[in-house]
């Protein structure tokens, strides 16, 4: 009887962490590709509301969250950007849309392999990263601060 119960338990407390771990990503099904960003890091460090989820929109994978005011972050994932050319690195990626920022590409502080395109007269950053073996593109108003930005990224 007892060994059921540590059965039921150990199965319990497994599901339980795997339901956990789901709602940290928001579910894959809801945009073209896996999210390379983990929304819970974004909506602790920022003190937002609840998570809402994601919501493909275009060529865009958009993050939400609960309570009306939150950053923009707008996800682009490798099949859409498979539409734009042929990608080896995130560093391939961003040459693309250097001519945006008048210091070029430039490395993203805490990612390795990770690389951004930023204008400061303009609220537009592009963060370019590898995840899963394939080439991402974030795209924020700068309303996530990039250290905040560089903790929510994935390895991988």
């Amino acid at each position: 009887m007892s060994a059921l119960f540590i059965q039921t338990g150990l199965a319990l407390l497994v599901a339980g962490r795997l339901a956990l771990s789901s709602t940290a990503v928001a579910p894959e099904g809801q945009c073209d590709d896996p999210l390379p960003i983990d929304p819970a890091v974004v909506t602790q460090q920022m003190h937002l509301d609840k998570f809402g989820g994601a919501d493909q929109a275009g060529p865009a994978c958009h993050l939400r969250w609960e309570g009306g005011s939150s950053p923009t972050l707008m996800i682009y994932g490798p099949s859409v950007l498979a539409s734009l050319g042929t990608f080896k690195s995130p560093k391939d990626a961003a040459e693309q849309y250097a001519g945006e920022s008048p210091k070029g590409v430039e490395p993203l502080p805490g990612v390795p392999n990770g690389f951004m395109v930023f204008d400061p007269k303009t609220p537009n950053r592009r963060v370019f990263v590898a995840y899963r073996g394939k080439v991402y593109m974030i795209v924020s108003q700068d309303r996530v601060p990039v250290g905040m930005l560089a903790k929510a990224i994935i390895r991988g």
